[in-house]
């Protein structure tokens, strides 16, 4: 795959120093802006609507990134939603690989699983995470979490996803967001054994992060909703683990980072 460097992308910005991107390892973090989902207790939303949002060239970014790439491991893309710059990432990616700075990491919807099958299959992605909004058997509630009234074929794709990253890919993380009004433990637990139906196994790991209201979200129901504790969400784990029996299961929290269930 060609490493075309005039290739232009739109992006919200980045952060060349992240430890909460990757599981593990620090990257450099890119926002691609825009977003084909329209989650009501986004976080992002500036940089799912695009209000934040710039047009920077492929070897514009490669510069900024060699100057941060001895203090990290991973190039992460994250948004809003970047399959939906498809030629942009595969770019980007491809430049990456050519200059054998770091290796890339995508975090996605799981909406456009034949990008993700393009990009594993060239051996441009070394990680990714891939955000599962609800259980996949539940298409009501999938709709309800991602902003939509039917979610359509969303959670086939986000399955067919996961099963190409757990095919192709040797790292990969699996995330829910845990935003109580509209997720039970239940569900959680759902999600969990789903995820160990489809494979999900030694190389592959389910994180279940802390949802934290902030005056960027969306819709200003959830800007006023409280966050689950650290040590209550540690709970929640610890029931999600033992009801799934899925081996690798972690919090992300903001007053405790990343940390493993045992």
């Amino acid at each position: 795959m060609n490493c075309d460097k005039n290739t232009v992308m739109n992006i919200a910005g980045w952060k060349d120093y992240s430890l909460v991107d990757v599981l593990g390892y620090p990257s450099f973090t890119v926002w691609f802006s825009f977003c084909n989902f329209k989650c009501p207790w986004c976080q992002n939303w500036p940089v799912v609507s695009g209000v934040e949002n710039k047009e920077v060239s492929v070897g514009e970014l490669i510069e900024i990134i060699e100057e941060s790439a001895i203090l990290v491991d991973f190039l992460h893309v994250t948004g809003g939603e970047p399959t939906l710059q498809s030629s942009a990432l595969k770019a980007l990616y491809a430049c990456v690989r050519e200059k054998d700075i770091l290796k890339n990491s995508l975090n996605t919807n799981g909406s456009h699983p034949e990008v993700i099958r393009e990009l594993a299959t060239k051996g441009l992605l070394d990680h990714i995470a891939i955000d599962v909004k609800a259980p996949l058997y539940n298409p009501s509630l999938y709709a309800r979490v991602i902003g939509f009234e039917v979610a359509g074929d969303v959670p086939d794709k986000v399955r067919e996803s996961i099963i190409i990253s757990l095919e192709k890919i040797d790292f990969v993380e699996l995330r829910t967001t845990f935003v109580p009004s509209l997720l039970s433990i239940d569900d959680l637990v759902q999600i969990a054994q789903e995820l160990k139906d489809l494979g999900c196994g030694d190389y592959c790991y389910y994180v279940i992060q802390q949802f934290n209201p902030s005056d960027t979200i969306r819709d200003a129901t959830y800007r006023q909703a409280k966050r689950v504790l650290e040590r209550d969400l540690i709970t929640i784990a610890k029931k999600v683990k033992k009801q799934s029996t899925l081996k690798n299961v972690y919090i992300r929290t903001l007053e405790g980072g990343t940390k493993v269930i045992e």
